[in-house]
Protein backbone atom coordinates (compact mmCIF):
# COMPACT_ATOMS: atom_id res chain seq x y z
CA UNK A 1 0.00 0.00 0.00
CA UNK A 2 1.23 3.60 -1.07
CA UNK A 3 -0.53 5.30 1.38
CA UNK A 4 0.58 6.99 4.88
CA UNK A 5 -2.21 7.52 6.54
CA UNK A 6 -2.08 9.97 9.68
CA UNK A 7 -5.16 10.89 12.38
CA UNK A 8 -5.27 14.15 14.47
CA UNK A 9 -8.48 14.05 16.59
CA UNK A 10 -11.12 14.05 13.85
CA UNK A 11 -8.98 14.72 11.31
CA UNK A 12 -7.15 12.04 9.04
CA UNK A 13 -4.37 12.90 6.55
CA UNK A 14 -3.88 10.48 3.77
CA UNK A 15 -0.53 11.20 2.28
CA UNK A 16 -0.49 8.89 -1.74
CA UNK A 17 2.91 8.05 -2.77
CA UNK A 18 2.62 7.43 -6.55
CA UNK A 19 0.21 8.15 -8.76
CA UNK A 20 -3.19 8.10 -7.24
CA UNK A 21 -4.94 5.31 -9.88
CA UNK A 22 -6.34 1.69 -8.88
CA UNK A 23 -4.27 0.24 -6.43
CA UNK A 24 -3.91 3.48 -4.23
CA UNK A 25 -7.47 4.59 -4.81
CA UNK A 26 -8.44 0.65 -3.34
CA UNK A 27 -6.43 1.44 -0.60
CA UNK A 28 -7.81 4.86 -0.17
CA UNK A 29 -11.13 3.44 -0.01
CA UNK A 30 -10.99 0.78 2.28
CA UNK A 31 -9.23 3.45 4.79
CA UNK A 32 -11.96 6.12 4.52
CA UNK A 33 -14.41 3.27 4.67
CA UNK A 34 -12.78 2.34 8.32
CA UNK A 35 -12.17 5.80 9.12
CA UNK A 36 -16.05 6.78 8.60
CA UNK A 37 -17.68 3.94 9.86
CA UNK A 38 -19.48 5.07 12.75
CA UNK A 39 -18.48 8.76 11.96
CA UNK A 40 -15.44 8.39 13.75
CA UNK A 41 -13.63 10.65 11.49
CA UNK A 42 -15.65 12.88 9.23
CA UNK A 43 -12.55 15.40 7.50
CA UNK A 44 -9.99 14.41 5.53
CA UNK A 45 -6.98 16.00 3.21
CA UNK A 46 -5.35 14.52 0.77
CA UNK A 47 -1.61 15.06 0.78
CA UNK A 48 -0.27 15.06 -2.87
CA UNK A 49 2.89 15.29 -2.19
CA UNK A 50 4.47 12.55 -3.73
CA UNK A 51 1.13 12.09 -6.72
CA UNK A 52 1.69 13.47 -10.12
CA UNK A 53 -1.07 11.47 -11.61
CA UNK A 54 -4.49 11.01 -11.26
CA UNK A 55 -6.56 8.60 -13.21
CA UNK A 56 -10.32 8.14 -13.44
CA UNK A 57 -10.28 5.62 -10.47
CA UNK A 58 -8.44 8.16 -8.09
CA UNK A 59 -10.70 10.92 -9.42
CA UNK A 60 -14.13 8.46 -8.52
CA UNK A 61 -12.41 7.59 -5.28
CA UNK A 62 -12.11 11.74 -4.68
CA UNK A 63 -15.63 12.46 -5.33
CA UNK A 64 -17.26 9.74 -3.36
CA UNK A 65 -15.16 10.59 -0.19
CA UNK A 66 -16.60 14.15 -0.83
CA UNK A 67 -19.96 13.00 -1.02
CA UNK A 68 -19.92 11.32 1.53
CA UNK A 69 -18.32 13.52 3.78
CA UNK A 70 -20.55 15.95 3.12
CA UNK A 71 -23.27 13.72 3.62
CA UNK A 72 -21.96 13.47 7.20
CA UNK A 73 -21.04 17.29 7.93
CA UNK A 74 -17.40 16.95 7.41
CA UNK A 75 -14.90 17.69 4.08
CA UNK A 76 -12.25 16.90 1.87
CA UNK A 77 -9.45 18.78 0.76
CA UNK A 78 -6.49 18.55 -1.27
CA UNK A 79 -2.88 19.63 -0.44
CA UNK A 80 0.14 19.59 -1.94
CA UNK A 81 -1.26 19.38 -5.61
CA UNK A 82 1.33 19.76 -8.39
CA UNK A 83 0.87 21.13 -11.97
CA UNK A 84 0.00 17.60 -13.54
CA UNK A 85 -2.91 16.84 -11.49
CA UNK A 86 -3.85 20.67 -11.40
CA UNK A 87 -4.06 20.42 -14.96
CA UNK A 88 -5.86 17.11 -14.85
CA UNK A 89 -8.69 18.38 -12.18
CA UNK A 90 -9.22 21.56 -14.97
CA UNK A 91 -9.51 19.35 -17.78
CA UNK A 92 -12.31 17.07 -15.84
CA UNK A 93 -14.03 20.50 -14.40
CA UNK A 94 -13.70 19.30 -11.10
CA UNK A 95 -11.14 21.64 -10.12
CA UNK A 96 -14.07 23.93 -8.30
CA UNK A 97 -15.32 20.81 -6.65
CA UNK A 98 -12.33 20.75 -4.05
CA UNK A 99 -10.54 23.06 -1.85
CA UNK A 100 -6.94 22.96 -3.08
CA UNK A 101 -3.83 24.12 -0.78
CA UNK A 102 -0.64 24.79 -1.60
CA UNK A 103 0.64 23.13 1.59
CA UNK A 104 -0.82 20.82 4.28
CA UNK A 105 -0.17 23.41 7.32
CA UNK A 106 -2.49 25.71 5.05
CA UNK A 107 -5.57 23.00 4.58
CA UNK A 108 -5.71 21.82 8.49
CA UNK A 109 -6.15 25.26 9.42
CA UNK A 110 -8.89 25.33 7.35
CA UNK A 111 -10.70 22.13 9.03
CA UNK A 112 -13.98 23.22 10.98
CA UNK A 113 -13.55 21.81 14.44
Amino acid sequence: MSVKIEEYDTVCVMEIDGDFSTDNAQAVRTAFDQRTENRRIVDFVMDLTKCQFIDSEGLETLLAMKRRCEDMFGQVKLANVDDSCRTILHITRLEPRFELHDDLHAAMKTIRC
